[in-house]
């Protein structure tokens, strides 16, 4: 019975380092995983910010611009290009000069034919590019036109 009892503890003495061995691995794998998902996820929350409006240009004219879907825009909060010139204090948002808020389903007018315009979102310390359409694509940004005006 002695001598179960040592080869019990001898067994035991060699399978208590592996174990805590691989226990260690697991809890450093877990803290790697749990760290890396909260800053994937920051990483998400900070582009997340920037609304989310499908713009388009009017099918009639190149003077208007209109909101087809999506997050509401503030006049305060974006800044749109035409021609690298700021036009935004220029707009007028369904006729009205003195607008405050660009809704889902209003029209974007400027007195000035539309080329190479782009609207611009400035959010906590970084800007965003919504909407660029015209000839000198200096950004890259494909305008999204999946919604049809009424």
């Amino acid at each position: 019975m002695l001598q179960d009892r040592q080869k019990l503890f001898t067994h035991n003495d060699a399978l208590t380092p592996v174990v805590a061995s691989v226990l260690l691995l697991l809890m450093v794998a877990g803290c790697c995983t749990a760290i890396g998902i909260i800053v994937f996820q920051q990483m998400d929350a900070e582009e997340s910010n920037a609304p989310d409006a499908r713009i388009q240009t009017s099918a009639e004219s190149k003077h208007f611009l209109y909101h087809a879907g999506g997050d509401t825009l503030y006049r305060n909060t974006i800044t749109v290009y035409n021609l690298d010139n700021d036009i935004t204090r220029r707009t007028l948002v369904n006729g009205k000069k003195d607008w405050t808020v660009w809704r889902s389903g209003e029209y974007l007018q400027s007195e000035q034919t539309l080329s190479d315009v782009y609207l611009v979102w400035h959010g906590q310390g970084k800007d965003v590019i919504l909407y660029h359409y015209g000839i000198n694509k200096k950004t890259g940004v494909t305008p999204i036109t999946d919604a049809v005006p009424d």
